[in-house]
């Protein structure tokens, strides 16, 4: 904890100093690291390179807001961190050492703080590059390890077996060999307990232990939503990692779509991004291919003969006028997807092709009464034309 306190500190008084200054010189800011250390005792004892690391998260943070500038975006100014704001503190290069004990726990060795008991969930492979502390809202700290790994081979592209992802909020996945993943809406059942746990903490006094203690149960059970959902997340990307070379997923404008204040809440509950991060990284690490669709007209245009089939959001059957397709409108979309990700890499295999599949009972169902519809309104217009 003083390790963490000391960070924020050094990080202020940077941010303080490149406040005064007219001409930005991060050479000059980072030169204060030394004098900073001989002025004032308590930051001997940290690390250097941790200060000289908040120097580059100073930096990095300005160059965020630069870019969000440009993109005419609001900004203001950096801020000062206030107690219990700073998360994270790290080692890069130096001032650490990881060793392998062979029991349930390692020794993770930290310069200026000493030896730690932790626990890896999987080997290191390759040289340890940088070592970030983190601590969560629960109390609970995390060592993030990064690191080189050492004659790597590359792995080559054998680009066999695609397929095209749909992501949604009924199903969150509907993909182009038509498998449903329904949506397992992991906050609506938990949020029964987070508003208990809230209301709880928000009875309690400010600064008593009382509080403590309900802050953290409210951050415990929040970690718990968020582990259950990355677990879910990291199945369905492990399933499509080691079933499919080539995976074609919408490029959705997240940040967009969340101004809905009325489906808010459950896009941010999906996690598209999160799924999309992991596809992201898995795929690389194995070799396979991972290709982001534009997703506008996707839904709209047939995925058998490229005819432009209009639909509202209400209506969730695909039925062409000029091919015949009556196909789910999520599985339309996702075969669309698929088709769009091929053409980009030249692919023309007939493997890849779509194909028109059976519709499942309740779509045949919801098809034909749609069909009824259209023919009684028909009737009524002829009717009504001949009164």
């Amino acid at each position: 904890m003083e390790t963490l306190d000391l960070c924020r500190q050094t990080y202020n008084f940077l941010l303080q100093e490149l406040n005064e200054q007219k001409v930005i010189d991060k050479s000059q800011i980072q030169g204060i690291i030394p004098d900073l250390k001989i002025c004032e005792s308590k930051f001997n004892r940290l690390y250097s390179k941790t200060m000289q690391y908040e120097c580059y998260r100073l930096f990095s943070n300005l160059r965020a807001l630069s870019k969000s500038k440009e993109k005419h975006h609001k900004v203001g100014r950096l801020r000062f961190k206030g107690k219990n704001w700073f998360k994270t503190f790290t080692y890069n290069q130096s001032g650490f050492k990881f060793i392998e004990t062979g029991k349930r726990f390692q020794t993770l060795k930290l310069s200026k703080i000493g030896e730690i008991r932790i626990r890896a969930h999987r080997n290191i492979k390759g040289k340890i590059k940088q070592i970030t502390v983190k601590k969560e809202h629960s109390g609970k700290w995390f060592a993030i390890i990064t690191t080189q790994e050492l004659n790597k081979t590359e792995n080559r592209l054998n680009l066999n077996k695609a397929v095209g992802i749909d992501l949604g909020l009924i199903n969150i996945i509907h993909d182009s060999d038509n498998k449903i993943i329904q949506n397992p809406r992991h906050l609506n059942k938990h949020e029964q307990k987070l508003k208990y746990l809230q209301r709880l903490l928000s009875s309690k006094k400010r600064g008593s232990k009382n509080r403590e203690k309900a802050r953290i149960k409210l951050a415990k059970h929040h970690e718990k939503i968020t582990n259950i959902r990355n677990d879910f997340l990291h199945q369905i990307s492990n399933y499509y990692i080691k079933n499919y070379d080539v995976i074609a997923i919408e490029d959705l404008q997240i940040k967009n779509m969340v101004k809905n204040k009325y489906l808010a809440k459950s896009i941010s509950d999906a996690s598209w991004n999160k799924l999309r991060q992991f596809l992201t990284y898995k795929a690389e690490n194995a070799g396979k291919l991972l290709i982001t669709v534009n997703p506008q007209g996707t839904t709209q245009r047939c995925s058998n003969c490229k005819n432009k089939v209009k639909k509202k959001l209400t209506n969730r059957i695909h039925d062409c006028d000029n091919c015949g397709l009556i196909i789910s409108r999520d599985y339309n979309s996702a075969l669309e997807i698929k088709d769009i990700a091929l053409k980009s890499i030249g692919q023309e295999l007939s493997e890849f092709k779509p194909v028109e599949m059976p519709l499942t009972a309740e779509l045949r169902i919801r098809s034909t009464s749609q069909a009824l519809m259209k023919q009684e309104t028909q009737k009524r217009l002829t009717t009504d034309a001949q009164v």
